[in-house]
């Protein structure tokens, strides 16, 4: 069947599920179902989706549709997956980037298809949409159903990334140092400068530009080339400067300092920055005192 002519279903009305739905409307696929737990959100959804009806049921929205997806929480894809009779032919894709196409072992059973599709984003505001031009979608799934999988991904302007079924749990774990542990250092880095009598609006003012330039650099020298730090440097005195100044304002802020400077010596040899004898000096001093017992 055509990607064109696959009737698509919604089952999660949150932020992946409203992003798709819209996401695929936009690109000229039809979306035929939306049904979420609650009766309302699917309601507000459908009403944005030209042609889309709001379902009384998951069970309704798998019925009126070739290719579902189901947009629900991880620790909900197989409940909700396993509380629908899936008819042969169909399909049940879910969204999850760390979970295992076993999730789905209840409608593979009864002769659906089965699939993953993650989109390797950070989702905003619930409600709001979002574009997924050039990013990564994480596809799983046998060849017949991968191939509409990636159609449809690139219907969507993003790019297809295929992953052994075995390596989902990696890949997802993996991707949360470029996602969330960024916005959680972006927290670390106000919550230090809080100390200083620095606003978190001025904080982040400040560093915005700070980060938009490291992805830049990332995206036109790679990770080693867009390296600039005082490991890098080899700057040992200002280090030292750092781990005293972490010791006195938050001993948790200095382990975690340690840790990441740490990981940043060979990018910095691989940048062809920092001397070998250096870079032994500087692992030493950050490696003492990172086992407190």
């Amino acid at each position: 069947m055509s990607v064109k002519r696959l009737k698509l279903g919604i089952i999660g009305a949150g932020r992946v599920g409203t992003g798709l739905a819209l996401g695929f409307a936009r690109a000229g696929r039809k979306v035929v179902a939306v049904a979420s737990r609650s009766a309302a959100s699917a309601r507000r959804l459908a009403r944005r989706v030209p042609g889309a009806l709001a379902c009384a049921s998951p069970q309704d929205a798998a019925d009126a549709a070739d290719l579902v997806f189901l947009t629900v929480p991880d620790d909900a894809i197989e409940a909700v997956a396993s509380s629908i009779r899936w008819r042969a032919g169909a399909a049940c894709v879910h969204c999850s980037g760390a979970g295992d196409l076993d999730l789905l072992r209840k409608p593979a059973a009864e002769g659906a298809q089965v699939g993953g599709f993650h989109p390797l984003r950070m989702f905003g505001e619930p409600g709001k949409s979002f574009d997924l031009h050039g990013c990564a979608v994480a596809i799983a799934g046998p060849h017949a159903l991968s191939g509409e999988l990636e159609r449809l991904a690139r219907a969507l302007g993003a790019r297809p990334l295929r992953l052994p079924e075995d390596g989902r749990a990696l890949y997802h774990a993996a991707a949360n140092f470029s996602g969330a542990f960024v916005v959680a250092l972006i927290a670390e880095t106000v919550t230090l400068w809080k100390k200083l009598g620095i606003s978190e609006a001025d904080a982040m003012r400040a560093l915005l530009p700070l980060l938009r330039g490291s992805v830049d650099n990332v995206e036109k020298l790679g990770a080693a080339g867009a390296l600039g730090s005082v490991v890098a440097r080899g700057d040992v005195g200002t280090i030292r400067r750092h781990l005293e100044a972490l010791a006195k304002a938050d001993p948790a802020s200095l382990d975690l300092y340690r840790m990441l400077s740490l990981r940043t010596v060979p990018l910095a040899i691989a940048k062809g920055t920092l001397r070998p004898a250096v870079a032994a000096e500087i692992a030493a001093l950050l490696k003492a005192g990172t086992s407190r017992q």
